[in-house]
């Protein structure tokens, strides 16, 4: 079996290229954004146009005037593009570190009775899941899946914390602080219209980028910004899940042609 440092190793490559594929994607497609809103802009047609829009009755055409189509491409490509790659990003970053979970709480079930302030040990596996599990195996794969669905719905504190310990990981780095204001973020992105309110200023401390009720800043600069640290913070990961299970020389070896195939 590979070695779990491996393991975590080809997961962090992994997360990176997904970072940096969103952001090649975002960065060549701005220029043919640009260059439909330049073609909108400079359009002398005043009536409508009709835009086939999905509807689950039957298709539906919406109207805009080439003036609109022009502000649509103003709002998407200053800000509403980068946040919604943004909230895809930390998906995929929060994704991360429960597959690293996975592999360590797979390998050292013991640490399922390791608990951090809002998150209580693993204590007892639910009955349905020990019915369908026909293995010991399947049964333990159940109780990680359990605790881990548990660990994403606490707070990015408090499932941080839970890396540090069953992972080893130092969260000392300032780009642990920062990311806790990017999951902050894209709270006010999906749950409260880009208003910053109270839970993003308690979230976010002193990282906070607004007063309340203002609306939350989401632009290239930020949006490269985020991807930078979500890639440190996976750099540290796998650091660190190095030293707390270091390989032996023959799976340093082996982790070292992955790497490079």
């Amino acid at each position: 079996m590979t070695h779990l440092a491996i393991r975590v190793a080809r997961l962090q490559n992994a997360i990176v290229r997904e970072l940096n594929d969103s952001h090649i994607f975002v960065r060549q497609a701005l220029p043919l954004l640009e260059q439909a809103r330049g073609s909108y802009a400079s359009s002398p047609h005043k009536k409508d146009r009709r835009y086939y829009v999905p509807s689950v009755a039957r298709s539906k055409f919406a109207r805009r005037k080439d003036r609109e189509l022009r502000e649509i491409y103003d709002r998407f490509t200053s800000t509403r593009l980068y946040e919604a790659f943004l909230i895809t990003a930390i998906g995929e970053f929060e994704a991360f570190l429960g597959r690293v979970l996975k592999e360590i709480l797979v390998e050292y079930p013991q640490k399922l009775s390791i608990a951090v302030p809002g998150i209580p040990p693993y204590r007892q596996l639910p009955l349905e899941v020990l019915i369908k599990a026909s293995t010991r195996d399947e049964a333990l794969a159940g109780a990680v899946s359990e605790q881990l669905r548990a660990v994403f719905f606490a707070s990015p504190k408090a499932y941080l914390d839970y890396v540090s310990k069953v992972a080893g990981v130092q969260v000392s780095d300032v780009a642990f602080a920062d990311y806790l204001e990017l999951k902050a973020t894209r709270d006010l992105l999906v749950h409260n219209s880009r208003q910053v309110n109270e839970i993003y200023l308690e979230k976010a401390g002193a990282k906070a980028r607004g007063q309340l009720g203002d609306a939350i800043p989401v632009d290239s600069a930020y949006f490269d910004a985020a991807l930078a640290t979500m890639k440190r913070l996976s750099g540290i990961v796998k650091r660190d899940v190095e030293k707390a299970f270091p390989r032996n020389r023959g799976a340093a070896q082996q982790g070292v042609e992955a790497d490079e195939r």
